[in-house]
């Protein structure tokens, strides 16, 4: 009843929320926007640099430069080339997996490679089965990404699980008919996080990638229910 699994990548296949939280504090606060990692993860996670830079520009009242975005690929590029790791137990669990499975992120294509290039994860996704928010007209929480994924690889909606991190995933996920795991293994995930992913409509709530095998049995049980 599970013909593929969906991937988000950031803070599920590799640990980089607190890694591109710290990049863009970093980088706002020399344009005197002060603002902690762990805000912009409670506030953004899961959402684009674009609609993020949006935001904080119009909330802050500070005209950010034009180009503060690319300054924030360059630096997120060195620190997640030297710092990046895959979550535990992510590698085992590609490789042990029977089913088919793809990566839906609302980062940029080349975020995606460079992240899994350097976790050694590429292995497991020919470049057929990455899919970014840079395909379709409208990021997550939209569920174009989701939808635009299962047209591709010619799969039911309803035959796809999600796993995703963040409470905009996995509205999109719900958004595009999908079932969805929340997943609270990485480390930036906070107090009170599986209470807003179950909000959002995750099915299930999994801490750690050796327990996704049980949730994704679990759920193809359940599908079979009359």
């Amino acid at each position: 009843m599970i013909d593929l699994v969906i991937f988000d990548m950031d803070g599920v296949l590799v640990d980089s929320e607190w890694l591109m939280a710290r990049v863009w504090s970093d980088q706002l606060s020399q344009h005197d926007v002060d603002i902690p990692p762990r805000t912009l993860i409670d506030r953004f996670a899961g959402q684009t640099d674009m609609s993020m830079a949006d935001v904080i520009a119009a909330e802050s009242g500070r005209s950010l430069p034009r180009d503060i975005l690319d300054r924030i690929r360059i630096a997120a590029r060195k620190r997640l080339g030297t710092e990046l790791e895959a979550l535990d137990g992510v590698d085992r669990l590609l490789t042990e997996m029977i089913h088919r499975r793809c990566v839906c992120s609302n980062s940029s294509p080349d975020r995606i490679r460079q992240s899994l290039s350097v976790t050694g994860l590429d292995k497991h996704f020919g470049e057929d089965l990455l899919f970014s928010a840079a395909d379709v007209p409208r990021p997550k929480p939209a569920p174009d990404l989701h939808l635009h994924a299962a047209a591709r690889l010619a799969i039911e909606p309803v035959r796809a699980v999600v796993i995703e991190d963040s409470a905009t995933g996995v509205a999109a996920a719900v958004a595009a008919g999908m079932r969805v795991i929340g997943f609270t293994g990485a480390t930036h995930i906070g107090d009170g996080h599986a209470e807003k992913l179950k909000a959002a409509g995750a099915e299930s709530i999994c801490p750690h990638m050796s327990e996704i095998p049980a949730h994704l049995d679990r759920l193809a049980h359940l599908a079979r229910q009359p």
